[in-house]
């Protein structure tokens, strides 16, 4: 590649989670914003790049429309890009945790990046309280953790954990998602060719139960509510998963980017067991229920309904739902006022990361002595079975 760009963006844009999509555009809205040009790295990987089994995904289609794409390098030449781009940020979502990442080694820890380039993580997630992987790989993490300029992280827990465990210095900063205006993420959805329904609960459904069925009709009869529901976006999932909704008649198919944030903006409620169904409800002021869903970790939403103040909004089983007062009805005014104060802190702290001049900044606050046994403590608790 011979352009030059101030910024390259590593994540997980190029899968199908609607969630993490529109996290990445956000986050690149953000940086273009702040007149920076910004490449996004396409996937990393260790083995055989079958880019032609990625032509046909949502997620590709809506970068190729809105974004300046690297091409797909292996683990051991992605070492290339240092000459493209001259700051490297790591985006968020569940980039630290072992299970999502590791097919791409230690490339979502930036160990491929000079020293002369900045190393900026922005909202980057461990998925737990916990950073839990084998010894050999948790090592070489730590090691390049503590080799970033600038680290943020979305979850105020991994704040202490980044202090306790790795000797490191971690900002607490909003998902990406919340990061703009509504009008960055509402203007894709102006984009999408589907009619405007009235009268709907917006259903985003990652894991379907018998109990999120039900609990969708007894909202929709009580509130006379028409129903639309969204299913994962993993083509390879859909039919089991349509299957265990059993809602054939409300469910929608073929949705892309631009539909996903439409049913969510035009709806009178939304119901998720989505991180991300959450945040964008937050950022289109929907009265909403988050559902639990352990499997996929239920730190960051609790992480995110206590921050602002809506733990009310948030249940452990989805036959609460259709049981409460109000359902249909959340003032925004303390969620705004929240939002847009954490929205400057976490803007501040992202612009002085690349602006800022010195290009060794260190995040290391204990000394390279100090954090070896407890990252050993950490790598025990692995091996004995906590391996989720």
């Amino acid at each position: 590649m011979k352009k030059k760009y101030d910024v390259g963006i590593l994540g997980v844009w190029f899968g199908c989670n609607y969630g993490s999509i529109a996290t990445y555009y956000s986050l690149y809205y953000a940086i273009k914003n702040m007149g920076k040009s910004v490449l996004m790295i396409h996937r990393p990987y260790l083995d055989h790049f079958e880019e032609a089994s990625m032509e046909d995904r949502h997620s590709l289609r809506f970068a190729r429309a809105h974004y300046d794409i690297s091409p797909a390098y292996h683990v051991d030449e992605i070492g290339k890009l240092n000459d493209v781009c001259d700051a490297f940020v790591l985006g968020a979502d569940q980039l630290w945790k072992y299970n999502v990442t590791k097919i791409f080694g230690h490339s979502y820890f930036l160990d491929f990046v000079n020293r002369k380039n900045k190393k900026i993580s922005y909202a980057t997630s461990f998925g737990t309280d916990r950073f839990k992987a084998p010894k050999e790989y948790m090592w070489k993490a730590v090691k390049c953790l503590r080799r970033m300029n600038y680290v943020s992280v979305r979850e105020k827990v991994n704040v202490n954990m980044c202090e306790k465990l790795l000797g490191i210095r971690a900002e607490h900063v909003l998902d990406p998602v919340l990061l703009c205006e509504s009008n960055c993420l509402g203007d894709i959805a102006n984009e999408s060719d589907r009619k405007v329904k009235s009268n709907y609960i917006a259903a985003y459904i990652l894991d379907p139960t018998p109990e999120k069925r039900e609990a969708l009709l007894r909202l929709a009869k009580k509130y006379n509510k028409d129903l639309v529901v969204m299913l994962d976006g993993w083509p390879h999932l859909f039919e089991a998963n349509k299957e265990k909704m059993d809602l054939d008649q409300y469910v929608v198919s073929d949705v892309e980017v631009d539909d996903w944030l439409f049913y969510f903006k035009h709806s009178d409620m939304v119901v998720t067991d989505s991180f991300h169904g959450t945040c964008i409800s937050i950022l289109f002021e929907k009265p909403f229920y988050a559902i639990s869903n352990p499997g996929r970790g239920a730190d960051r939403f609790i992480s995110l309904m206590e921050e602002f103040d809506l733990m009310d909004r948030f249940v452990w089983d989805p036959n609460e739902l259709g049981t409460f007062d109000n359902e249909m009805e959340l003032d925004y005014t303390k969620v705004n006022e929240i939002l847009n104060n954490e929205r400057k802190k976490s803007m501040a702290w992202l612009e002085n990361a690349l602006n800022s001049k010195k290009k060794h900044h260190s995040v290391v606050i204990r000394s390279q002595l100090l954090f070896p046994f407890r990252v050993r403590k950490s790598i025990k608790l692995y091996e004995e079975g906590d391996r989720n």
